[in-house]
């Protein structure tokens, strides 16, 4: 490990008092301002003093905004769903059914929770006008969560993982999910205005018409190949 490695980690770890790292301050900090102005219009002052931090907190624990916002996307993007929570749901002893429907009901507790959530804000700033820095984000966060999702649809269809198929399934059973998420609660009760008290009742259809689509495929597959 290097010198400057090695003082990277002995400030991650450095705590404060009430239990919380100055680092991890920071980080929710810079979620708040980045989803209220964007990457252009928020500085790193501003971000210090939501903190309550040195005003070189920034520089010191990230490196600088730039690398401070990659960071805030990565767990903006944890904020709707985390890869632990991927790995928990999808690697049970589980049938594959009961695997996609805990998988849909973990999207719909995060698209009841979304306006909570400055994650979501800031994904849906990066649909807008995309950053610079989405695609690495994009490649190394976003893309192995949906690879656990490829993983589900091979189980549930039994085609290849890199088919074009599964590809295709993996974002048609992502569209809805994404879309409840991402809409704003004025527009979610235009589209769903019963949404929140017919949550049970959403997931069941969603589930119906994935499952639906999921087995047209494996049975076009199974008649290809007589």
């Amino acid at each position: 490990m290097t010198e400057n490695t090695h003082k990277m980690h002995r400030r991650r770890r450095a705590p404060r008092r009430d239990g919380l790292s100055t680092r991890a301050i920071v980080l929710e900090a810079a979620g708040q301002v980045f989803a209220e102005r964007g990457f252009a219009e928020a500085t790193s002052k501003e971000i210090c003093e939501r903190a309550g931090a040195n005003s070189a907190a920034v520089n010191y624990y990230f490196g600088g905004k730039e690398n401070l916002y990659e960071e805030v996307l990565v767990e903006a993007h944890r904020q709707m769903v985390s890869l632990e929570d991927l790995d928990q749901l999808l690697s049970s002893d589980g049938a594959p059914e009961e695997k996609l429907r805990a998988f849909l009901l973990r999207m719909l507790k995060t698209a009841a929770d979304a306006a909570n959530l400055w994650g979501v804000k800031i994904y849906l700033r990066e649909l807008a006008s995309p950053s610079p820095f989405i695609t690495t984000v994009m490649t190394t966060t976003v893309l192995p969560k949906a690879d656990k999702l490829r993983c589900l649809i091979h189980e549930l269809t039994g085609l290849p993982q890199d088919s074009a198929q599964v590809e295709r399934a993996k974002a048609f059973v992502l569209t809805p999910c994404i879309s409840l998420i991402m809409f704003p609660d004025v527009l979610k009760k235009l589209v769903l205005p019963t949404f929140a008290a017919d949550s049970k009742d959403v997931l069941e259809d969603m589930l119906a018409y994935a499952l639906g689509g999921l087995r047209s495929l494996r049975e076009a597959e199974n008649a290809a190949e007589k």
